[in-house]
C-alpha cells in the first residue's frame, strides 16, 4: 500500500486537472466545477430542514435532508461551517434514501457563539444534545472531514451501540500528533487537550470505517510525510474491518477534488454496513447518478476546453515552448470558433510574427482592429511592422 502525500492544504482547495487541450495544470478548473455543481445542491436543499436548536447557552445550526433509515451525520473539518459538504449530500440522499444531517459547529455558520472556553467534550456533548432534540437518538453513520475525525471518534467512543459505520476523508489522527509535532506546530493548549482526550477515547474496533487519504499533502520530501503515512497505514492496518482508499491527485477537501470518489465510498459502506437488505436498489440508484455525474463532468469539461481562454493559454503556452506550427494551428481553430473576437487574431498575429510570416501577421493585427479598434497589442504591432 502505497500512500504519496505531496501537499496538504488545510483550508483551502489545492487540485489541479489537466485536459487535452490543455497540458498544464489549472487551479480554476476545480473551483469552476465547485460553482457549477452547487446549483443542483440548491435546488435538492429546497426540500432540506434548515432550523436551530437550543442546546444550554447557544443554539447549534442544522440542516436535515429528510429520509428514512439510519442516518448520516457530517461533521466538517475546523473552521468550516456545514455548507462544505453541499456538493456531495443530495446525491447521497438520493442514492441512500437515507436522512443526511449537516450542523454548525459552535461560532460557526449560522451558529451562535458561546463565550465560555470551548473543549471537544462540551461540543460533542452539545451535539449529542441537539440530535436527541431532533429525534435522532437511535443509530448512525457517521462522516468526518480533517478536524472533523477527531470530534466523531469521541462521539463514536460515547455512543459504540448506535454508530455502525464512519467514513474518514484526510482526517486527523492521534497517532501523527507526537509530543514533538505539537511543539513544532505551538499547538494551543486547547488542541493539546483535544489529542489527549482522542488518545484517552480511540475509535471502538467494533466500528467499519474507509479511511480516505488525499495523496497531495504539505508534507513532501519531509519527515513528517512518511510519519503522516504511517500513522493511517498503521490505523487501517489494526483491524480487519478498515480499509484505505487513496484519493489521486487531490488535496486536503477530497470531495471538492473528486467528489464521486467520496459519493462512492460513502454510499458502499451504507449499502454493506448498514442496509444490506437494500443493497441491489441503492447500487443501482449509485449507478445511474455516477452515469449522469460522468456525463455532466464530460459536457462542462468540453465547453471549458473549447474555451476561448483556454485555447488562447495554450496556444502562448505552445509559442514559449518554440512549437511555432502547433501555436499557429490552435489560435486559427479559436478564431475558427470565436470569429468575432479581436483578440484571438491579435494572438494569431503573434503567432505569424514568431513564424517570420510577417504578412499574414498584419493581416491579423490588422483584423483584430477591425473588431476593436482600441486593441493596444495590434495597434503597437502594427506601428512597429510598419516603422
Amino acid at each position: 500500500m502505497k500512500i504519496s502525500l505531496l501537499r496538504f492544504q488545510s483550508h483551502c482547495i489545492n487540485s489541479e486537472a489537466t485536459t487535452l487541450f490543455n497540458p498544464f495544470k489549472w487551479r480554476i478548473w476545480v473551483v469552476f466545477l465547485f460553482f457549477l455543481t452547487l446549483g443542483s445542491s440548491v435546488i435538492a436543499q429546497k426540500t432540506a430542514i434548515d432550523t436551530l436548536v437550543n442546546v444550554g447557552t447557544h443554539q447549534l445550526h442544522f440542516r436535515v435532508i429528510p429520509g428514512k433509515g439510519t442516518p448520516i451525520l457530517f461533521e466538517a473539518g475546523g473552521g468550516n461551517d456545514g455548507q462544505v459538504w453541499n456538493k456531495i449530500i443530495d446525491p447521497i440522499a438520493t442514492i441512500t434514501k437515507a436522512p443526511v444531517i449537516t450542523y454548525d459547529r459552535i461560532g460557526l455558520g449560522k451558529s451562535s457563539k458561546d463565550t465560555a472556553r470551548l473543549t471537544i467534550e462540551k461540543e460533542v456533548a452539545a451535539l449529542t444534545e441537539a440530535l436527541k432534540k431532533l429525534g435522532f437518538s437511535k443509530d448512525l453513520m457517521l462522516v468526518s472531514h480533517s478536524m472533523g475525525g477527531f470530534y466523531q471518534t469521541l462521539l463514536a467512543s460515547q455512543n459504540l451501540r448506535r454508530v455502525k459505520a464512519m467514513v474518514m476523508i484526510d482526517a486527523n489522527l492521534p497517532c501523527f500528533f507526537t509530543e514533538k509535532q505539537l511543539t513544532t506546530m505551538k499547538a494551543s493548549p486547547n488542541f493539546r487537550h483535544t489529542v489527549e482526550v482522542i488518545r484517552q477515547n480511540p475509535l471502538p474496533t467494533s466500528i467499519p470505517v474507509v479511511d480516505i487519504v488525499s495523496e497531495l499533502t504539505l508534507f513532501e520530501g519531509a519527515p513528517d510525510a512518511q510519519r503522516w503515512k504511517d500513522c493511517h497505514n498503521d490505523f487501517v492496518a489494526a483491524y480487519a474491518n478498515r480499509s484505505t482508499l487513496i484519493a489521486y491527485q487531490t488535496g486536503h477537501y477530497v470531495f471538492f477534488s473528486n467528489p464521486q470518489l467520496v459519493i462512492n465510498a460513502i454510499v458502499t459502506l451504507y449499502a454493506n454496513k448498514i442496509k444490506p437488505s437494500a443493497k441491489a436498489a441503492i447500487f443501482e440508484r449509485g449507478y445511474k447518478q455516477e452515469q449522469m455525474a460522468a456525463n455532466d463532468d464530460r459536457r462542462n469539461l468540453m465547453k471549458y476546453r473549447h474555451s476561448e481562454e483556454d485555447l488562447n493559454e495554450w496556444g502562448y503556452a505552445l509559442l514559449k515552448r518554440l512549437e511555432i506550427l502547433e501555436a499557429i494551428e490552435v489560435f486559427k481553430l479559436n478564431a475558427l470558433f470565436y470569429p468575432n473576437s479581436a483578440n484571438v487574431y491579435d494572438s494569431l498575429g503573434d503567432a505569424y510574427l514568431k513564424a517570420g510570416q510577417k504578412n499574414l501577421a498584419i493581416a491579423n493585427y490588422t483584423k483584430a482592429l477591425e473588431i476593436n479598434p482600441k486593441k493596444e497589442n495590434a495597434q503597437k504591432m502594427l506601428k512597429l511592422l510598419s516603422d
